[in-house]
């Protein structure tokens, strides 16, 4: 609201004959809603600040972590041993139609 609306208000108000629990009433509920409204906007803003601290800790992060090349990455003999019976399945396979056929035979 503008000042000459606000100004319109607060005559229209000190026109009416209002008790002193009708004024009360009246300040309590204005001021519920100022606090609402700050409560809201600060939590806005604590979001906003949360947000903007997490991506910065996940950049320190991400820029703390060590570059590796393809070479450092060699599997342990653990892993070899793991694979070393695994066929890689052809191209020609339709694997969805393989889970299909499994799950119709297994709860057909």
């Amino acid at each position: 609201m503008n000042t000459v609306s606000l100004n319109n208000l607060w005559t229209y108000l000190q026109g009416l004959t209002l008790t002193a629990s009708n004024k009360k009433w009246l300040a309590d509920h204005l001021y519920e809603s100022v606090r609402n409204e700050e409560m809201t906007s600060a939590q806005e803003g604590w979001q906003t600040e949360a947000k903007r601290m997490r991506k910065e800790k996940e950049r320190e992060f991400w820029t703390s972590m060590p570059r590796w090349k393809k070479e450092d990455l060699v599997p342990s003999q653990d892993i070899f041993d793991i694979v070393k019976d695994v066929v890689a399945m052809p191209e020609d396979i339709d694997t969805e139609k393989v889970k299909s056929d499994y799950l119709m035979q297994k709860y057909g």
